[in-house]
Formats: C-alpha cells, sequence, structure tokens
C-alpha cells in the first residue's frame, strides 16, 4: 500500500508497485537489487537469465526464490510466453486441446504453475492466441477501434485452449491472468473481456494493460478499463504514442510522455479501491540503456501521477 488518503480527502492508494525484472536487467543478481533500491514491493518475473521461469530446474527456482527473499521482494506473477505464438485459424474447436503447440504450452503453464506456488506467487500471465495475418509483434498494423473483432468461429478455439488451462491453474490454486497484447485476439481491453465471459472460469482473469490497449486501436481510459474492470487481477503499465497513423506504427514511451491517459486510469484505480499490484512493464529505451535508467525514468513518470 502507498499512503493514506492525505488532508485532500482522496480515495486511499491501496495498490502495491512492482516490476518485470528483466525490464530492468535479466540477471536477477542486478535486477533485484535495482528493484529494491528503486523502491518496489514486489517483482513479475518474465526471463531469468536467459530462460523462462518455466525453464528452470525446481533448484534453481528454489535459489531464485532466496533471492528474491533476500531482497525483501516478493513475486506477484510469474509470466511464461503461453499461447502467445499460437495460430488456431485452421484448427476445429474440438482439437484445439490435442494440437502439438498447445500441449506444449499447457505444460508450460503447469510448470509455471509449480514455480509460482513455489515462489509464493499467485498469477501466471498467459494469452489469448495469435493474430495470424500480423506480421511479427503486429507494429506497424491497422489500430482498428476497441483493437478490431474477433471472428465467431475463432471465440470457441481460444475458449478451449483457455479452459484446459485453467484446468491446469486450478491443481496448483493459481489464477490465470490473460494479458492484453497486440498481436493476440484479446489485444484490447474489450477483446480482453470478451474472451474472458466466453471462458467464464474464476481461475483465469484479466492483466490489464494500458498501454498495450492503447497500440491496439483502443481507448484504454475509461473504454477499456471499464471492459475488464470485472475481471480485473493485476495491472502493467507502460505509455505508448503513435508515429505513423496511417500505417499504425506505434512506440513505446516513458510514462506521462506518450498518450496513455495515466492520470485518470491511477485515480480510476483509487477510486475502484484495487488493491493488488500495479508493475511497471518499461518497453521503452533511453538510448544506450539496457533498460535500468529507462525503468527509473519511467517510474518516475509513474510517481509523478501518484
Amino acid at each position: 500500500m502507498l499512503g493514506g488518503a492525505g488532508h485532500d480527502m482522496k480515495p486511499e492508494v491501496k495498490f502495491s508497485l512492482g516490476v518485470v525484472t528483466d525490464e530492468i536487467a535479466e540477471d536477477p543478481a542486478v535486477a533485484l537489487p535495482a528493484a529494491r533500491e528503486m523502491g518496489f514491493s514486489h517483482v513479475e518475473l518474465n526471463r531469468v537469465g536467459g530462460r523462462g521461469v518455466h525453464e528452470l530446474s525446481d533448484a534453481e527456482v528454489a535459489a531464485l526464490g532466496r533471492m528474491i527473499a533476500g531482497e525483501g521482494l516478493r513475486v506477484v506473477a510469474v509470466d511464461p510466453p503461453s499461447f502467445k505464438g499460437i495460430e488456431l485459424d485452421d484448427v476445429p474447436a474440438a482439437e484445439v486441446t490435442r494440437h502439438p503447440a498447445v500441449v506444449e504450452h499447457l505444460e508450460q503453464v503447469r510448470r509455471s504453475c509449480q514455480a509460482a506456488r513455489e515462489l509464493g506467487a499467485g498469477i501466471v500471465r498467459v494469452f489469448s492466441f495469435r493474430r495470424g495475418y500480423l506480421t511479427g509483434a503486429g507494429n506497424p498494423s491497422p489500430r482498428e477501434a476497441r483493437g478490431g473483432a474477433i471472428p465467431d468461429a475463432l471465440l470457441p478455439r481460444i475458449v478451449a485452449g483457455l479452459r484446459a488451462a485453467t484446468a491446469i491453474a486450478a491443481e496448483y490454486g493459481i489464477t490465470l491472468g490473460l494479458e492484453n497484447v497486440r498481436s493476440c485476439w484479446g489485444n484490447s481491453g474489450h477483446n480482453a473481456a470478451r474472451i474472458l465471459a466466453a471462458v467464464d472460469h474464476p481461475r483465469l482473469r484479466a492483466i490489464w494493460d494500458p498501454g498495450n490497449d492503447f497500440v491496439s486501436g483502443g481507448v484504454p481510459y475509461p473504454d477499456g478499463y471499464r471492459a475488464v474492470l470485472p475481471y480485473l487481477i493485476h495491472v502493467h503499465v507502460k505509455d505508448a504514442q503513435v508515429v505513423d497513423d496511417a500505417a499504425g506504427l506505434t512506440s513505446w514511451a516513458p510514462i506521462g510522455s506518450g498518450s496513455v491517459d495515466y492520470a485518470g486510469q491511477l485515480a480510476a484505480l483509487r477510486r475502484d479501491g484495487y488493491a493488488g499490484v500495479v508493475s511497471v512493464e518499461t518497453h521503452w529505451r533511453k538510448p544506450g540503456d539496457a533498460g535500468l535508467e529507462s525503468t527509473r525514468e519511467t517510474l518516475a513518470g509513474l510517481r509523478g501521477f501518484l
């Protein structure tokens, strides 16, 4: 928790600040002390030493946990790339859970849930399958209103894969966080909410990323946020701006220098009593910086709104 209401009678800030560690450095011996020094209370684990957490051995996960605890930090989420690169366009709904790539990614989910439980994290991040018509990460691509449509024929296939993942998460007492991201079907708050409603499982909730909503063509606050609010479990923050509107080319920016309404978004989190973690996922890089100073500047922008 960041502080009380103060003399201006604003609602109390109940959420904590976290950081995705490889946005600082992939080496935890560098990232963890820096996270503590910057004042973060929580860390989120994506890539560690060039590998995903799901690729670490049990001994390596235990050692990582000791390093994190030694810095006085807590783990909020483990972030495998599960389902991000898988296209379902030619996979019948009844065959999704037998598709070799899906089977492999379900094992990623299982291993990530095991690691998350060991590390004391309650969330494992997943994605909503790739929009196959995009090139690369989708930048540039047309920024359609609310992220564009999800074809009705694809929704049951997405649901089948995610429901299989929720069954695994339930075994470990973990909640899956569906992150909205430009390259996947749940790219905006509206599309993520449509998928979450269709899956309709208490072990699948939303990791809300306003920056990803913006680059996908959405209006993060208030529109996208209102759509995901009933499912909200975790928040990522980074900023972005449009470079070429006709092509849909965007670029990342330090918080406060882009086009996302973080003043409105953070005020809404406070007003709505959000008590989870807000994780800095920097993405933007200062020239010549590997991540540390870029994260420090992004955090300064975030704190300016707090």
